[in-house]
């Protein structure tokens, strides 16, 4: 090629009646691009769906219509642009009671149902949507199709369920706007909205599941091809419609076949759900500008081997799965024999993705498997069923050596080899409503371990109490840099960490401090955390920065703003520091035409903590070490000040005291040793022993007396701790430096500096109540001179 080529298509919709499909033949060469694109404004839609016509009244008494549509399958029905609802039951019916082949059901009027074989068991259960087609009914027995029903069984504890609803039968279309295929007779029967006249409105049968294929191979990839402007709607997905059903591990990933003994015997093979276009082994694909809609599976998916890719610009809206799919969950992708076969380099930037996993709601906004340098960034994504940004797979099982919290390592083979998965940059998105109806989940979620993964500066803003970390970092995550994220509305945890190993999170803005580690948690440092009172007093760079850049806000424009005005400067603030690790800052109030709302304070160009009022403590500063400090203002509007005039502090010098001294404690348990709480590493923590009640107590020998000036104790939990500290001479007689025995604590770190200097030697802390979570501490700090 000398030059692109560029393929123009003009306004209108272009109907498949099977996949367009690229070959490595049909790639650009030599620097050039072929480029299909809309023509200069135009809006060309590549549909493949079927318009439906010729309507009829087929139930006067229920002004239910029908159309002949001959010998065709879907599982989605379209009028004028918008999904209709596949005909179904009341949400959780009463009456069924679960066997072993299916339901004992006390409606016996269900025997009655023609086409039986057509209607669908719907059964919610934490992360999971299944789906498994009936059998049969006869009398009060219900029978469900094999293997879906065997499949859905095989996880013990999270069994599929009681239906959550019956789904396509004709004797369940009873509510206007919805729809009934009857595929033995070819009839299509619907029930109009109010509004709407089927002889004039446009009604769309989905019928191809690939509108677009780009099929490359590892030693021939397609490469250099671009789709701009295109509007990829209509496609329809009958898997689920199988006798397998749709049994999900996870996030849309599927448990098919009947050699399942048991669920560990699924965890190398479940099945991607396809897109509505795919890219395998594609190398510099583009998507631009595009539109994503009325989809029945996944939206985009960029399969095993595909690089380079950019996927920028887009909307993905109405889809039945996940919006966006990057790389694979198979072996080929954790532990590829041909570097080719690596899913890398590829960015997620500037998308909306709303309203996806609309059918399938254990499905995401975006997913990341076993990718090598995924970039998501900038995206607004919102309206979930389910997590917002997923990465990684695994549950640690395919890292290094497998995950010890599963016995024998679930039957997976353990490899000494890390996985493809690293470098995933998960940065500026902004995330919310989401976990409208799964549980189980979070606004960014991570599995497994990705040395140099970043999850920063994204606004998390709506999480439902069935998120369990707003940031959950789940079995096996490893190697995560959590930082600079803000976060309001949050009705649980900010961050979960469950198994997450080697983690730091800090400098992330939150208006709900909660937040939790377990099972087995090590080597992780959670420090410099702010807490706030609500979205207005987050810092304004990190809110306003997160999501569409300005280039794309046209996408997704929200509410407009009308208050431009900034707040004026802050004052000079002052600074006192009763630590030698904290500084205690405070400053003259900024003014703004609507009020401030918050302050953000700076250290060296970075945001360190932010506060509703005009003070603010700095906690984890070194010794003796000089800084520089600014604070800014902000409205409710997102407005930031000009800095105020800087501060420049120079800490007071002296050490912890209580540092790598000699410990006894109540009790402890292993690998949580008394020794780890004056380590100076906050990774680690001592514990008291398993399952005893309150009180437990920490006492640290300091070798010499002192006078005590102050302790800083950093709990496990972020709240909920009774506890007092006690200073001794002698290790006999005791004398009270702080009693927080009254009231539990509702931040992580607690600081008790002495009114006056306590002399003493051994330091003492007893924590009297723990709200069921035992004495748990990461570290005990003691201040004071000799």
């Amino acid at each position: 090629m000398r030059g692109d080529i560029h393929v123009e298509l003009a306004s209108g919709t272009y109907r498949l009646s099977k996949t367009f499909a690229l070959t490595p033949q049909d790639s650009g060469s030599n620097g050039h691009r072929i480029v299909y694109e809309a023509a200069p404004g135009a809006h060309p839609v590549i549909s493949g769906g079927s318009q439906v016509t010729g309507w009829t009244l087929a139930d006067p008494a229920h002004h239910v219509y029908k159309a002949h549509v001959g010998d065709i399958d879907t599982r989605q029905l379209y009028v004028d642009g918008e999904l209709e609802t596949r005909a179904r039951s009341a949400d959780n019916p009463a009456g069924f009671t679960k066997t072993a082949t299916g339901y004992t059901i006390t409606d016996t009027a269900l025997d009655a149902y023609k086409n039986q074989s057509d209607m669908e068991v719907v059964s919610r259960w934490g992360w999971m949507l299944m789906r498994c087609p009936v059998q049969s009914i006869s009398g009060t027995t219900m029978t469900v199709q094999q293997p879906c029903f065997h499949n859905a069984n095989l996880h013990q504890g999270e069994e599929i369920q009681n239906p959550t609803w019956l789904e396509n039968a004709r004797e369940l279309l009873d509510t206007p706007g919805e729809w009934y295929l009857d595929k033995s007779q070819g009839e299509l029967y619907y029930l109009p909205k109010p509004g709407q006249d089927l002889k004039t409105a446009d009604v769309t049968v989905p019928r191809v599941q690939d509108l677009v294929d780009l099929n490359g191979t590892a030693a021939h990839p397609v490469s250099d091809v671009s789709f701009q402007g295109i509007t990829f709607a209509d496609s329809t997905w009958l898997a689920p419609s199988s006798d397998d059903g749709l049994v999900e591990g996870q996030a849309g990933f599927r448990i098919t076949g009947d050699d399942n003994p048991d669920f560990d015997s699924t965890r190398l093979k479940w099945v991607k759900t396809p897109g509505a276009v795919n890219v395998s082994h594609g190398h510099r694909i583009g998507f631009q500008g595009d539109t994503f809609t009325r989809l029945g599976a996944v939206g985009l998916n960029l399969n095993t081997g595909t690089q380079g890719t950019d996927v920028t610009g887009n909307v993905f809206k109405e889809i039945a799965g996940t919006g966006i799919q990057v790389g694979g969950v198979e072996v080929v992708d954790a532990h590829p024999t041909d570097p080719r076969d690596i899913t890398k380099d590829n960015t997620v930037d500037n998308n909306v993705v709303t309203n996806v996993a609309d059918q399938y709601g254990g499905s995401l906004g975006i997913f990341a498997g076993y990718t090598d340098h995924t970039v998501i960034t900038h995206n607004k994504v919102y309206d979930l069923p389910y997590s917002g940004i997923s990465v990684g797979w695994g549950w640690g099982l395919t890292d290094p050596g497998g995950d010890t919290n599963y016995p024998g390592n679930s039957g997976v083979p353990i490899w000494d080899t890390p996985t493809t998965s690293r470098d995933t940059v998960v940065t500026d998105n902004v995330i919310s409503d989401i976990m409208k109806s799964q549980a189980d989940g979070g606004a960014i979620y991570t599995l497994s371990a990705d040395p140099g993964g970043v999850v920063s500066g994204n606004y998390i803003n709506g999480t439902t109490p069935t998120a369990y970390g707003a940031i959950y970092q789940d079995e096996g995550s490893r190697y995560w840099h959590t930082t600079d994220n803000a976060l309001c509305d949050v009705a649980f945890q900010w961050l979960f960490l469950n198994h997450g190993m080697d983690i730091t999170a800090e400098r992330n803005f939150t208006s709900q401090p909660a937040m939790n580690t377990q099972a087995n948690s090590t080597g992780d440092t959670i420090t410099g955390n702010t807490t706030v009172d609500s979205c207005e007093q987050l810092p304004a760079s990190i809110v306003d920065n997160a999501g569409l850049q300005p280039a794309y806000r046209h996408l997704d424009p929200g509410p407009a703003v009308t208050d431009h005005t900034a707040p004026t400067a802050p004052g000079r603030p002052a600074a006192v520091t009763d630590f030698p690790t904290v500084a205690d800052l405070t400053w003259p109030a900024a003014t703004d035409d609507t009020g401030v709302t918050g302050y953000a304070i700076r250290q060296g160009g970075t945001v360190v903590s932010a506060s509703t009022g005009t003070s603010v403590r700095l906690a984890g500063l070194t010794a003796g070490a000089t800084y520089t400090f600014t604070v800014t203002a902000r409205d409710a509007a997102g407005n930031e000040s000009a800095p105020g005039k800087p501060l420049t502090v120079t800490m007071p010098a002296g050490g912890d005291l209580a540092l790598h001294r000699p410990v006894t404690v109540s009790s402890f348990s292993d690998p949580n040793t008394p020794e780890l709480a004056v380590d100076g590493d906050l990774s680690t923590r001592w514990a008291q022993g398993l399952g005893l009640p309150d009180p437990s107590w920490i006492e640290v020998d300091l070798g010499a007396q002192y006078d005590v000036t102050g302790v800083i104790t950093t709990f496990e939990k972020a709240n909920g701790y009774q506890y007092r500290v006690e200073v001794s001479t002698d290790g006999t007689d005791w004398t009270t430096l702080d009693d927080h025995t009254a009231t539990a604590t509702t931040q992580q770190t607690a600081y008790s500096p002495a009114a006056t200097p306590t002399r003493g030697r051994y330091v003492r802390l007893t924590v009297t109540g723990s709200n069921y979570n035992g004495g748990s501490i990461y570290e005990l700090q003691v201040y004071g001179w000799s």
